[in-house]
């Protein structure tokens, strides 16, 4: 265990990993202020709370960590295999994109144990939950796969965009992001029926849409091709855009806000 002390008066707190440095950054979400900064023994490639925890993944170690904000210790919790890019939590239970290893896992965290692998298409990366399915988008393998999110079965293959990357769930159906084919770089966010297995509308949203963020009744896209944010409403009707710095890759809601980290 290592022990960690920064400033805490029980408000919304801002976590940021940075992909070249083994830091986070802790931010008052009130304030705005920067509040701490914890120095880790690992790069952190992704993050998700579980069961009051902050569970970290890193993409060079099996380990995965997990931070307490009561004891404000981080520990080692147990193996998980090596290139975790993609964390997602769905009723305690987590589940890992292994993206430089072609497949998912799901993990229990308490008590600590990988419960079931999927070896999936090229490079999964996004993960969805919706309709009692687990989606990944897999950006080399150019296809999405829907996965029992007990045994981690493959159910259904799509193929829908080249080069996936950003998924929602809404409604029985998918809505899905990412760079297109080379040399032609996408525009879209799609929309695909999984009943019909068939794309039903396209919506424009800005160069390389690469993420999805669902909120209560809306959906914002990150495009990192055109440093903007498209927000659209329930029925996926452009609602506005923001431009933001350059090449936004990550971003995260809370109630009233929409946080988003850029590479450049």
């Amino acid at each position: 265990k290592e022990l960690y002390v920064f400033p805490d008066d029980g408000g919304e707190l801002i976590v940021v990993a940075h992909l070249k440095q083994p830091l986070l950054t802790i931010i008052d979400a009130d304030s705005e202020d920067i509040i701490g900064e914890l120095e880790l023994p690992f790069i952190a490639s992704d993050m998700a709370m579980v069961n009051g925890r902050l569970v970290l993944s890193s993409v060079e170690e099996e380990q995965l960590y997990a931070f307490d904000f009561k004891t404000q210790t981080l520990e080692a919790i147990g193996k998980a295999g090596i290139g975790i890019s993609k964390l997602l939590e769905v009723d305690g239970e987590l589940y890992a994109a292994h993206a430089t290893e072609d497949r998912v896992s799901r993990i229990s965290v308490e008590p600590f144990a990988v419960e079931a692998i999927a070896k999936t298409d090229e490079h999964p990366q996004s993960l969805a939950y919706g309709d009692g399915q687990i989606f990944v988008a897999n950006v080399y393998g150019h296809s999405m796969q829907a996965l029992d999110p007990k045994t981690l079965d493959i159910t259904e293959s799509y193929h829908i965009i080249d080069r996936p990357n950003g998924i929602a769930y809404t409604d029985g159906q998918l809505l899905v992001g990412g760079h297109g084919p080379n040399g032609e770089l996408n525009r879209e966010v799609v929309r695909y029926s999984l009943a019909d297995k068939k794309i039903t509308e396209r919506i424009e949203v800005g160069l390389m849409p690469i993420d999805v963020l669902s909120g209560d009744d809306a959906f914002y896209v990150l495009n990192h091709g055109s440093h903007e944010v498209a927000a659209l409403d329930e029925d996926l009707e452009e609602q506005g855009r923001l431009s933001v710095a350059d090449n936004p890759y990550y971003g995260a809601l809370s109630d009233s806000h929409l946080y988003i980290s850029s590479l450049d």
